[in-house]
């Protein structure tokens, strides 16, 4: 198991958890720029080494995003599913807007429960 690693400068955390799911949390305030997910993108995609895992990330508290950052989380990547974990009517939207707008290539469900969440990522 990966312990977790600083990404971005500090803006992120990424690790792995004992479920094997991997959980990304972004710094309160964060702004996310292309770069910020590339970083983020590089590192699943050498944790998995070709095998897919689901994704947790965590959004609550974090900034903007940046219409660069969102086209590379757009892209394919290692993640096989991704459960976006909010707390507001406005991080709803944000992810509402990101996944109708970016069409992501895997599944790709905003929830304000990290158990609900972590239940979708787990199921088959």
């Amino acid at each position: 198991m990966y312990k977790a690693i600083s990404l971005a400068g500090g803006k992120a955390v990424l690790s792995v958890r004992a479920d094997d799911i991997m959980h990304l949390v972004w710094a309160p305030g964060s702004f996310i720029d292309e770069e910020d997910a590339l970083s983020a993108v590089t590192v699943m995609n050498h944790i998995c080494a070709g095998r897919g895992k689901p994704l947790l990330v965590d959004m609550r508290n974090a900034g903007n995003t940046s219409s660069g950052a969102r086209d590379v989380f757009a892209m394919p990547h290692a993640a096989s599913r991704v459960a976006l974990l909010g707390e507001s009517p406005v991080d709803e939207v944000i992810a509402i807007f990101f996944t109708r707008s970016h069409q992501p290539p895997r599944p790709t469900r905003y929830f304000t429960s990290e158990a609900e969440a972590v239940s979708w990522l787990s199921a088959d």
